[in-house]
């Protein structure tokens, strides 16, 4: 295998993976945000957005990033037992290298929707609780994202797995949830 040249310059790459799966036009983001969480109907006080990790040899290098400017609620749950259903809609995820055809492989909670989420659907109940923290407390608009370095915050995501994000807080308040990833297949030999 011959030296990895970066695709705009042509250069050796020796800026970060995840950098460079940004050039390569494999990383995706997406955000949702609302005016008032509190208002929110179904379900009550809840922003989430839930997805599919296909069944592919794909990994999914993930950051989530909350902001709320009061006590919220963040929780990211892997599998579930129930819920997950009824979705108000599908947010498309956008690449981060804008002159990329690439889609995400990411599918929504259904797995009907290729290169998107749904959003707002019912909490999910069981599953494995991967994040559960108040943000926001000090009135200051908190955001969350675990660690200091990409790193420390990256998840790397199972195949053929839900997914949940969200947000809970009953005050009225602005709240965002933050997805941004990268793709790829595993690049080290087993």
């Amino acid at each position: 295998m011959g030296l990895k040249k970066d695709f705009f310059s042509g250069g050796l790459v020796t800026i970060t993976d995840s950098h460079h799966d940004v050039h390569e036009g494999n990383h995706y983001n997406l955000s949702y945000s609302v005016a008032d969480i509190g208002v929110m109907a179904t379900p009550a006080d809840v922003i989430s957005l839930s997805f599919l990790t296909p069944n592919t040899a794909v990994l999914f290098h993930m950051i989530i990033s909350a902001i709320c400017s009061s006590g919220a609620q963040l929780q990211f749950i892997e599998g579930k037992t129930g819920g997950g259903a009824t979705p108000t809609g599908v947010i498309a995820s956008n690449n981060s290298y804008r002159g990329s055809s690439n889609t995400s492989t990411i599918l929504d909670v259904a797995g009907g929707n290729a290169g998107s989420v749904s959003y707002d659907a019912t909490v999910f109940t069981g599953g494995t609780s991967l994040v559960d923290e108040y943000i926001g407390a000090d009135g200051l608009g908190t955001s969350f994202a675990a660690g200091d370095s990409r790193s420390e915050q990256e998840w790397v995501l199972a195949a053929n797995t839900l997914y949940q994000v969200s947000l809970t807080e009953a005050g009225n308040v602005p709240a965002t949830l933050q997805l941004a990833w990268y793709e790829h297949k595993n690049r080290v030999r087993q």
